[in-house]
């Protein structure tokens, strides 16, 4: 899938705009307030589930997806 098919929601929160998921890559999308956008590799559905109803994305994202899973940035 083609990054322009991921479907992004924004989020309240201090450092992230927007998070997406390519569930048949298994790619989850970080989107920060900079604009700055990351993929995470190999993450699993039940974690984008997680991540979609938690209290705070920032904290997700570094205790869950920080040195976990292999990641790189967009742009």
């Amino acid at each position: 899938m083609a990054l322009e098919e991921v479907t992004f929601y924004p989020v309240e929160s201090s450092n992230v705009s927007e998070i997406g998921y390519d569930v048949n890559e298994m790619v989850l999308y970080v989107k920060f307030n900079n604009e700055a956008l990351y993929y995470y590799e190999s993450v699993p559905p039940e974690v984008w589930e997680q991540m979609r109803y938690t209290e705070s994305i920032g904290k997700f994202v570094h205790t869950n997806l920080k040195g976990i899973y292999p990641y790189g940035r967009v742009y």
